[in-house]
């Protein structure tokens, strides 16, 4: 089986050390910064293949580098746009960095194109120092025990979460149901190579994080 292209994409919240990215994903397919993440990508050592954004947070059109102008009246974020750019040109396997912290609302809605993205077929995971998240909607998720996270966390996105069984964790859970705003799904810990997850109904969010940041 092909191995599925990837695309960065840099968002404009600044970042002491990039190290992490370049572990994680060190030579994607497309390398795309949404308006001033066009300083965070050349701070993280990419080299940007596409810019877009409509210029407000210290991007701008460069020679040499495609650009996208949108502009500054309009009914999607700058990363919303880079992400339908990248489904357009077939690439549905996506890290988005430096997108979340400073304006809260921008960092929620950040977090809410993960599900946006997920629903087109793609796959999206937000990358920053010491944590990484991702849409999960239930059906059987495996993820590895890896040294630099030490806590997996869910965070349900819908009132009801019901069926959800956790397998290789520290706290693990047979048909449990989980509520919305309640957090007994926070600060587990992956004990096994593989960690199994799976829920009968629900969204959810699904976050691992460092220790210490």
């Amino acid at each position: 089986m092909a191995e599925k292209m990837t695309a960065l994409l840099f968002g404009a919240c600044p970042c002491s050390n990039w190290d992490f990215l370049r572990e994680i994903c060190p030579r994607p397919d497309l390398v795309i910064a949404a308006d001033g993440g066009v300083h965070q990508a050349r701070a993280a050592g990419y080299t940007p293949h596409i810019l877009v954004g409509d210029w407000d947070s210290g991007g701008a059109p460069e020679t040499g580098i495609p650009s996208y102008s949108l502009p500054p009246e309009k009914d999607l974020t700058d990363l919303q746009a880079a992400l339908e750019l990248c489904l357009e040109r077939g690439i549905h396997r996506v890290f988005l960095t430096a997108c979340l912290g400073g304006r809260l609302d921008q960092t929620m809605a950040n977090l809410g194109l993960l599900e946006w993205f997920f629903h087109r077929g793609g796959e999206a995971l937000a990358l920053e120092p010491g944590n990484e998240a991702r849409f999960w909607d239930g059906r059987e998720l495996l993820l590895p025990r890896e040294e630099w996270y030490q806590f997996v966390s869910i965070i349900p996105l819908d009132r009801e979460i019901t069926g959800v069984t956790l397998e290789g964790v520290k706290y693990p859970l047979k048909e449990a149901t989980l509520h919305r705003g309640d957090t007994l799904s926070i600060s587990n810990e992956i004990t096994a190579l593989q960690a199994r997850f799976s829920a009968r109904e629900g969204r959810m969010l699904v976050i691992r994080s460092q220790r210490y940041l």
